[in-house]
C-alpha cells in the first residue's frame, strides 16, 4: 500500500471552480481537472520514490491518472467518492498497470511495500 496522503483541500478547490467555469462554456470536465498537473503532481510528490522503485515513471503515472481523470471529477467536483476511496482506486489502477516484479517472482504491492 502507497504512503497516507492527506486530502488537500486546496486543489479540491480549485478543480471545483475550474470545472464551474469549463461547465459554463460547455467544455469537458474530465480534461479541465488535470490544468496544471496539481493533483498528479502533489501524489507523485509523496509517492514518487516508492513508484519509481516499482519501475513506474512520471509519465506513466501521469497517463494512468490521465485515463482515469474521471474520478477526479467523482471525488473533486460531484463529491461522489470520498478521497480515501479516490487513493484506493488509483492504488487499484497502478498495481492494474504494473505487475511488480521482485527476483523474477510477480509480488504483491503491499508485500514490496513492506520489505
Amino acid at each position: 500500500m502507497l504512503r497516507r496522503v492527506e486530502e488537500p483541500v486546496e486543489i479540491k478547490e480549485a478543480i471545483k471552480n475550474l470545472s464551474r467555469l469549463l461547465s459554463t462554456k460547455g467544455k469537458d470536465l474530465s480534461k479541465g481537472v488535470l490544468v496544471f498537473n496539481k493533483l498528479p503532481q502533489y501524489l507523485w510528490s509523496s509517492w514518487g520514490n516508492d513508484l519509481k522503485n516499482l519501475g513506474i515513471t512520471w509519465q506513466e503515472f501521469l497517463k494512468i491518472i490521465s485515463k482515469n481523470s474521471n474520478l477526479i471529477v467523482e471525488w473533486a467536483v460531484n463529491d461522489e467518492i470520498s478521497w480515501d476511496e479516490l487513493i484506493k482506486r488509483f492504488e487499484e489502477l497502478i498495481i492494474s498497470q504494473r505487475g511488480v516484479k521482485s527476483k523474477k517472482e510477480f509480488i504483491t504491492l503491499d508485500k514490496f511495500m513492506s520489505d
